[in-house]
């Protein structure tokens, strides 16, 4: 590739450049069409070459892409007395979310996950003192998804956390984004002695996701014992997570 001082230098050139410079979409299978614009003055006839032509490829002054994914950068080259005066980059990256059925879970923090596939939101568990109490954890669970249709998120959960304000201790939550959707502590008042568990019944979750279609959203498990108190306890579980098209049921 030529850098700025391979270019002949006998002609200054005029500020230019090409738009969109960048692009990033989705991938729809349908190929999109997107005039380009020439700004300013190249100094002489603008070419065009694209590293991946079935990603991306400039025709007639109009960019295609989107039947592939993928990425390409299509280099734009002022071309005067057959020199190369000058050269500008459109980049652009076709994306293939993570859509229904192969959500890509990724843990962080007191997160795990079993050999069953099951996620445990656990404890630390280095040590103890009298009342079972060591020090506050927090955790995510978390997926990006592109949501093209409406869909409902379907799982299992159940756990063993303190019974000291359970409601409000040992939480685990679910947000899309930063916008709250549930809590799946109980909601009667608990307030058990220190070592006594409360145990959550293994039950089904269903959450509508229709709200936000037509959006890549991140779907995050939550987990924070939001103080260091009796902790010697299993934690939470999820199981079996999955997208169901809201007509799916």
């Amino acid at each position: 590739m030529a850098t700025a001082s391979s270019f002949p230098s006998d002609l200054a050139v005029p500020y230019w450049d090409v738009a969109p410079s960048l692009v990033r979409e989705p991938y729809r299978e349908t190929p999109e069409s997107v005039r380009l614009s020439v700004l300013g003055d190249p100094g002489g006839e603008v070419s065009f070459v694209s590293t991946n032509p079935d990603v991306a490829r400039v025709e007639g002054g109009v960019l295609h892409f989107g039947g592939t994914p993928g990425a390409a950068v299509i280099t734009a080259e002022a071309v005067r007395e057959g020199a190369v005066r000058s050269r500008r980059y459109i980049q652009v990256d076709v994306v293939r979310e993570t859509r229904a059925g192969g959500l890509d879970w990724q843990p962080s923090g007191y997160v795990e996950q079993l050999p069953d596939g099951t996620w445990h939101f656990y404890y630390f568990s280095g040590w103890y003192d009298e009342d079972g109490s060591n020090i506050r954890v927090t955790g995510e669970l978390a997926a990006e998804v592109f949501l093209d249709r409406g869909y409902l998120l379907r799982f299992d959960v159940w756990g063993e956390i303190e019974s000291v304000d359970a409601p409000w201790y040992d939480t685990l939550e679910l947000y899309v984004d930063w916008s709250f959707m549930r809590r799946f502590n109980p909601s009667e008042d608990v307030n058990g002695g220190a070592l006594e568990p409360y145990v959550v019944p293994r039950r089904t979750e269903i959450v509508d996701l229709s709200m936000f279609t037509g959006r890549t959203v991140r779907l995050r498990f939550l987990w924070d014992t939001r103080d260091g108190l009796f902790q010697k306890f299993e934690g939470w579980f999820v199981s079996g997570i999955e997208l169901v098209p809201v007509r799916g049921l």
